[in-house]
């Protein structure tokens, strides 16, 4: 299944063949649905604030983890890798989990796109990894959305890669255990911003994921423990685990309905 070309003609149905951009000018596209509120998080003013949840179109910490683990969410306005401008940052910790959620405009089950910035300044060597993203639901009411691996159809996460100062983007997919998880991107540096894309694929339980002027779309299997992977997606998460510890920041979050 060449699931990129699906994409591409969801993007171009309905535009006359033939006209180049020049002639999209007199052309009317409906443009796509937004399915995240303040991507860029200019509307987050402190860090408490980040972290409510305002029961509306917002970014929220969800997995509650105590007092303290709320507080391993924090929004960044200090210069970060020549990103100065305000950014959620995650916070590394060995013993408490840390979730940045946000509910989407409207459950999709149809083909969507996800684009985000990130830079990961750390991953603790224990577990050697972290910075995680999902997206998925919520459906066991208990700890926050994608906070079980039957809620999760993106898993993404990074590792410490050989190299000092190289980390490595993996997937993991279907059944596979972490020891089988797959390797999108290697090489990555820490401290640096990288833009991941996703266009993902609910009904086919498929989504492709690459970084933005690296690498070429991989495609990959939904996560599916159970053998059954979501069908109705809800959340997008990122996180920081008790065993999967890591710091990183996250910017610039795009999710558009096709």
């Amino acid at each position: 299944m060449v699931l990129a070309r699906r994409f591409w003609w969801v993007a171009v149905v309905g535009i006359p063949f033939g006209l180049g951009v020049l002639g999209l000018a007199g052309v009317s596209v409906a443009a796509p649905q937004e399915l995240i509120a303040d991507g860029d998080f200019s509307a987050c003013a402190t860090s408490k604030v980040l972290r409510q949840d305002n029961k509306g179109p917002d970014w929220c910490e969800t997995r509650k983890d105590g007092k303290e683990g709320r507080k391993l969410l924090m929004l960044s306005k200090k210069d970060v890798a020549g990103n100065a401008t305000p950014k959620a940052m995650l916070k590394a910790h060995p013993d408490l989990n840390t979730y940045l959620s946000q509910r989407f405009a409207a459950p999709q089950k149809d083909d969507f796109s996800i684009q985000y910035d990130i830079c990961v300044r750390e991953i603790l060597p224990d577990d050697n990894r972290s910075a995680f993203c999902m997206v998925g639901k919520d459906s066991d009411k208990k700890a926050g959305p994608n906070s079980t691996g039957g809620e999760r159809f993106v898993f993404l996460g990074f590792e410490n890669a050989p190299e000092k100062g190289k980390i490595n983007l993996f997937a993991r997919q279907g059944k596979t255990p972490w020891e089988q998880k797959t390797i999108v991107a290697k090489g990555l540096d820490l401290n640096k911003w990288y833009t991941i894309e996703l266009a993902i694929y609910p009904s086919a339980a498929a989504y492709e994921v690459s970084v933005k002027g690296i690498t070429q779309p991989v495609e990959l299997d939904a996560f599916s423990p159970s053998g059954k992977a979501p069908k109705r997606l809800t959340h997008i998460s990122f996180a920081s685990w008790n065993d999967g510890a890591g710091t990183f920041y996250i910017d610039n979050v795009i999710a558009r309905a096709l």
